[in-house]
């Protein structure tokens, strides 16, 4: 089965913040972009937004 192609997502972050980050990542053995994607995916998936195959209609476009 053929895998996926990842994307790239730049994410820019306070230097306070990136500090904090990087020594989670750095206590807990994860790797910074691996942690992203987890959180991107558990926040998507707490907001119940699901994938979106197709975007929705325009307003006043009519599906005939």
């Amino acid at each position: 089965m053929p895998r996926e192609r990842a994307r790239q997502v730049t994410v820019l972050l306070a230097e306070e913040e990136y500090a904090r980050f990087s020594a989670y990542c750095r206590r807990h053995g994860f790797k910074k972009s691996t942690l992203i994607a987890r959180l991107i995916r558990e926040y998507l998936e707490r907001e119940e937004f699901g994938h979106q195959s197709e975007l929705p209609l325009a307003a006043g476009q009519r599906e005939e």
